[in-house]
Parts: C-alpha cells; structure tokens; sequence
C-alpha cells in the first residue's frame, strides 16, 4: 500500500503545489504571502504517509524487522540529497562567501547533518520571517529536522503498541496521537513566541492530524466539498501571512482543506492535481525543497541588492535545473538501488556511517 499511496496522484500534486508556493514565496514574497504554508502541508503529509506505511508494517508482526526496514526506506529516500546539498551549499559558501560565512554555514551544516537544526537556528535567534537580513543557507533545513525527529520515534511507538495490543492498537494508538497532538497545539500558545515557528514541540500536532487521518481513512466526499476545499487551500496561500500566529489557528483551514483532498473523485480536480506535469513536480519536490533556498539566498547575499525579476527567474530555473540532475542520477539510483533494497541491515549501517563522518568532519573543517 505505501508505495502506491504515496505515488497517488491527487497526493502527489499536493506535494507539488507545497513546493512551488513555498518557492514562489521565498521568491516573490508580495505576490504570494501565505506560501510558507507548503511547509505545513508537507508535514500533514508525512504524517499521513508514514502513518500509513507503519500500519501496514505492523499487520505483518516480526516488530524489529519492520523497525529496520522502515528506517532503511528513509535513510535511502532522504540522505542522499540531503547530504549533498548540505556539502555543496557548505563549499559554496566558502568559495563566495568567505571563512566567516562559511564557517558559520558549516556550524549550521553540522546541526542539519543529525537533524537539529531546527533546535539550532532557535539557539542562534533566526528569525524565519526577518525583512532585509540575511538568512542561513541552510536554514530551511529546520522542517527536516522536524520530520526526522518524527520519524524517529513515532515508528517506535506504533509498533510497541501493535505488539503490546494487537487488538486495540487502533484504539489505543488513536489515543495516543490525540493526546500528543493536543499538548502539541496547546505548546504554540505556551512556547515563547520568538522560538515557536521552529520548535518540534509546537509542529508535531500537524503530523499527528496526517496520523490520525491515515488511522482512520481518508473518506471519499463529494466534488462540491472536494472542490471548496481546492479554493481554500488556494485562498490561504495568500490570505495568510506573517502578522498571524504560524503555527496556530490560521493553518487549520489549510490543512482540513488537504484533509479533504488526500481523496479527490472529481475527475476535472485529478486532472489539476494528477496531470502529468504536477505529477512530475511531485516526484521532484523533495529535492526542490532542498535546493531551493541555498540558490536564492547564496545568490540574494552575493549581489548584496534587490534581486529583478530577471533574477528572480533564472534562480527558479537554476533549481529545476539541480533538482532534475539529483532526482535521476542521485536520489532515484540510490532509493531503488536493488542491493541496498534487498539489504536493510547495510543501508542503516551505511547511514548512520554516513551522517557520522558528515558531523565529524563539520569539526575538522572550520577554519580559523
């Protein structure tokens, strides 16, 4: 069920449009104010789908099995890229940029390499939504680490509580993501304000929606609803933006508008979701994501001016350009590679190999 859910296609436009209204946010931040919010979406959606991944996984038994080839799958999905956008940025950094940039991009690289760097841009006062300043390269790498910290422990504690209790699993996992999502909501009015956007404890409760609704089941609704929910997650891509309180009450619309489309029957809205293009985008938009900011913002700190629209355009097709060449000749080889497929035992070997040397060499290479 996981790989065909996660490739549907009204999910993968989805994805798509997440990415392309945070990139166009990060690039024309007037024309679309509320496209930081593809972040939110993404993260429903991990939640959704990973939800969905693990409850498959637990209806087979063999818990520690299951446990490795989970985090197997996500080592191969998400580490490649990871890793080499973080090296490239780190290099590009030092190139252009200077030791004193470059050296803090490598601090910030280290922290990103074992997903703590949303903890890190909170200890160094980032602010996410700060005009005219120059931001960390790698600061967008903070929704990863969110993730990943997720992904972490949430697998763990689905499968003890499907080998504890088979027969009330559902019931009692249901209550166990409710419980974490309300204290989750209940921390972004509680949580200092200024450490809010980044904090997992304040972002968790968007997982766990994408949790409880893989539990529960996406329900087929009517086209009506189907398309009203279309026009509100379209409508908050610009009627939300920063002066409201991210995370908070402004994102539910956006994300029970998503709720209702992870199950479109509408044949004209899968086309607009599910077309071949949008499909495409969605295959790309991981990568995307990650390519995304260092192009901009390396760019934006070069020219150390306002960047034209000219600018603007060719930096968007600089990340398409990045993104495809790391799909298929990175990210696609090493995902379905069938050796490593095969053997989960030596691609969790070789990840925690690989982000142990990455956070290591962070120390060797700093410059004085």
């Amino acid at each position: 069920m996981s790989t065909k859910l996660s490739h549907r296609r009204e999910i993968q436009g989805l994805r798509a449009l997440a990415v392309l209204a945070v990139i166009t946010n990060h690039l024309f931040p007037h024309l679309l104010p509320g496209g930081f919010i593809g972040v939110d979406i993404f993260f429903l959606l991990s939640g959704y789908l990973i939800t969905g991944q693990l409850i498959e996984l637990s209806a087979g038994g063999r818990t520690a099995h299951n446990l490795l080839f989970f985090y197997a799958r996500r080592i191969r999905r998400i580490l490649p890229a990871a890793l080499l956008v973080i090296w490239v940025t780190i290099y590009l950094s030092y190139r252009y940029l200077g030791p004193v940039i470059g050296n803090q991009t490598l601090l910030d690289g280290r922290w990103s390499t074992i997903f703590a760097g949303n903890s890190h841009f909170n200890l160094q006062k980032v602010d996410y939504f700060a005009q005219g300043a120059s931001s960390p390269l790698l600061q967008h790498y903070w929704s990863l680490a969110v993730e990943e910290q997720f992904y972490i422990f949430w697998p763990i504690i689905i499968l003890l509580i499907s080998l504890i209790s088979m027969r009330r699993s559902r019931a009692i996992t249901i209550s166990v993501i409710s419980l974490t999502a309300l204290l989750s909501f209940i921390a972004v009015f509680t949580t200092e304000q200024a450490l809010t956007y980044f904090a997992t404890t304040t972002r968790v409760w968007e997982l766990a929606l994408g949790a409880i609704i893989a539990i529960l089941g996406a329900k087929r609704s009517s086209s009506i609803l189907q398309w009203l929910a279309f026009a509100v997650l379209i409508a908050s891509l610009f009627v939300v933006n920063s002066d409201n309180q991210i995370p908070g009450l402004a994102l539910l619309p956006t994300l029970l508008a998503t709720w209702v489309l992870l199950n479109v029957s509408s044949r004209t809205l899968q086309v607009v979701l599910g077309n071949r293009v949008i499909h495409y985008i969605g295959d790309l938009s991981f990568v995307l994501y990650l390519w995304h900011w260092p192009v901009i913002e390396l760019h934006r700190q070069l020219a150390n001016a306002p960047l034209t629209n000219s600018n603007l355009i060719s930096l968007f097709l600089i990340t398409f350009v990045l993104s495809i060449a790391t799909h298929h000749f990175i990210e696609n080889p090493i995902r379905f590679n069938g050796y490593l497929v095969q053997r989960p035992g030596i691609t969790v070997a070789s990840g925690v190999a690989a982000l142990t040397l990455s956070f290591v060499a962070t120390f060797s290479l700093m410059k004085g």
